[in-house]
């Protein structure tokens, strides 16, 4: 006997995340690609994380950026587009991240900033430094 055929009207698959106005500015996201991040088993980094490469890798890396890297000679920086999980059993994630383009400096989580900090203060430490590398810091509501 044959089993019955089945209907899948709605299918599960990627979700298109709610507008969280990451991207802003006339040019939007320019460049974008899938690299490895690095972070602690089970963590979470969320989208919008500053990321710079980790100089102490053999290979290609990014770690969560911190003020030293940000003026360390040659260092390469992005966004993170998407946020992820680390599965619990790897030491790293190869994940999309934004190399060039415009975007909200309120929604960009910098990795090193505290509770007691100015975000607008260190949105100001690290602009020039992202400017160099193409990546625009626009200054927009919350």
């Amino acid at each position: 006997m044959a089993n019955p055929v089945t209907l899948d009207l709605v299918s599960t698959g990627p979700v298109v995340p709610a507008p969280d106005f990451l991207i802003a500015g006339p040019k939007g996201v320019m460049h974008t690609d899938i690299v490895k991040v690095r972070v602690t088993a089970g963590g979470e980094l969320k989208r919008g994380t500053l990321l710079m490469v980790n100089e102490m890798e053999s290979e290609r890396v990014f770690i969560p950026c911190t003020v030293a890297g940000l003026n360390a000679d040659g260092n390469a920086f992005g966004v993170l587009a998407d946020t992820f999980t680390a599965d619990e059993h790897a030491d790293y994630a190869e994940t999309a991240v934004y190399f060039e383009g415009d975007f909200n400096s309120n929604a960009v989580v910098l990795p090193w900033e505290t509770e007691n900090d100015d975000h607008a203060e260190q949105v100001e430490i690290a602009r020039g430094t992202l400017r160099r590398h193409k990546l625009f810091l626009r200054t927009s509501n919350k």
